[in-house]
């Protein structure tokens, strides 16, 4: 016998004992995170809690050490939290459809495993699935750092009353997809227009004139190589694991920085975690220096503009809405006083909601 064996039956004993403890503590979670769901719910308050559980993980990976570092916590304790939700409410999420999509990744990395996912045709149907209740939450993609702001989900957040409760950033990786085991053996190309453009690079590098097919999702592309050996699809490890493709070549965006940023939206935004956005939209009155009184307020209150862009009024012509980030929370004081200051210099002034910011984007 290899004199080696015994350590690593040793270790494995080990292992299988840590285990146990784990299942037992884990057991004894859930039945904290029922309790706590009752008690919420008999007192009619929101069992969801995106700031609670923000602050939880910022203590946890604080305490980060040794072989296991803060994404690894982070990571192990969004399916913990995941779990826990299922315990004290089943939340269903809307997310643009079909299964796979890059939507679809950010909100498992948001919400863990233990979610139930709604997919959606469009945009408009997410905002729509939320504000009828038929789901509790809905994610949708804001703006891509290389690509730029996504128009139409401004223009909704506009439209509908809903509110921002959470951002998440995903740092987008687009994987070469197929049945064949090698370029050289496909014909044609599938993907989204937007994965397109982010590789539209190493395409004209590496494909060598190949035909582009552009197709409504990513998910849908990696289908249709699963159904095509001859193809090439553009997507996400995620979509190579549910229709069976290979990943012919890892990362092959351009800009290796590609990041997309996702807001959550439902009926109510967070509690303050100290560490917080508050997104707001206003449009202007039609007087001399009225941006410049707007901006002036911020400055004045020291408040830190992280982001504004404008957009078209679709109902006026010629007049424009403001979308703009703000650092800190609405139930801050200095932010809720500059609102209301604000306010007085708008023709129209809508708070999008506050919600925690950010970290790391998740791979």
């Amino acid at each position: 016998m290899d004199p080696g064996w015994s350590s690593l039956e040793g270790y494995r004993k080990d292992i299988d004992s840590i285990d146990n403890d784990l299942i037992s503590l884990l057991a004894q979670r859930q039945e904290v995170a029922a309790a706590i769901g009752k008690f919420k719910k008999d007192r009619g308050m929101q069992v969801i809690d995106p700031a609670r559980e923000e602050a939880v993980l910022s203590k946890l990976t604080a305490k980060s050490q040794g072989r296991l570092p803060k994404d690894f916590i982070r990571h192990i304790f969004n399916e913990i939290f995941s779990a826990s939700r299922a315990a004290q409410e089943p939340l269903t999420v809307a997310f643009l459809g079909p299964e796979a999509t890059f939507s679809h990744q950010a909100a498992i990395s948001l919400f863990g495993r233990s979610t139930s996912y709604k997919p959606a045709d469009s945009f408009e149907d997410i905002f729509a699935m939320v504000e009828k209740g038929v789901c509790q939450k809905g994610i949708v993609p804001i703006e891509n750092s290389y690509e730029g702001s996504i128009n139409r989900n401004l223009d909704l957040l506009h439209n509908y009353n809903l509110k921002i409760s959470a951002e998440s950033h995903l740092r987008i990786r687009n994987h070469l997809l197929s049945k064949a085991n090698e370029i050289k053996e496909t014909k044609r190309l599938y993907s989204h227009p937007m994965p397109i453009a982010q590789c539209r690079n190493w395409i004209k590098s590496n494909l060598n004139g190949m035909p582009v097919n552009k197709v409504a999702s990513t998910s849908l592309a990696a289908k249709m190589a699963a159904d095509d050996h001859d193809a090439l699809a553009i997507g996400s490890r995620l979509s190579a694991r549910k229709y069976g493709l290979n990943i012919l070549k890892e990362n092959i965006e351009d800009q290796p920085d590609n990041i997309t940023r996702f807001f959550v939206i439902g009926k109510t935004d967070s509690q303050p975690t100290g560490r917080d956005k508050t997104s707001i939209i206003f449009s202007l009155s039609h007087r001399p220096g009225t941006l410049f009184k707007v901006m002036e307020v911020l400055a004045r209150k020291n408040i830190n503009m992280s982001r504004i862009e404008s957009r078209p009024m679709r109902t006026r012509n010629w007049e424009y809405l403001f979308f703009v980030d703000l650092e800190g929370h609405e139930k801050d004081q200095k932010v809720h006083e500059a609102m209301q200051e604000m306010e007085m210099h708008c023709a129209f002034l809508k708070k999008l909601g506050s919600y925690p910011a950010a970290g790391n984007p998740d791979e």
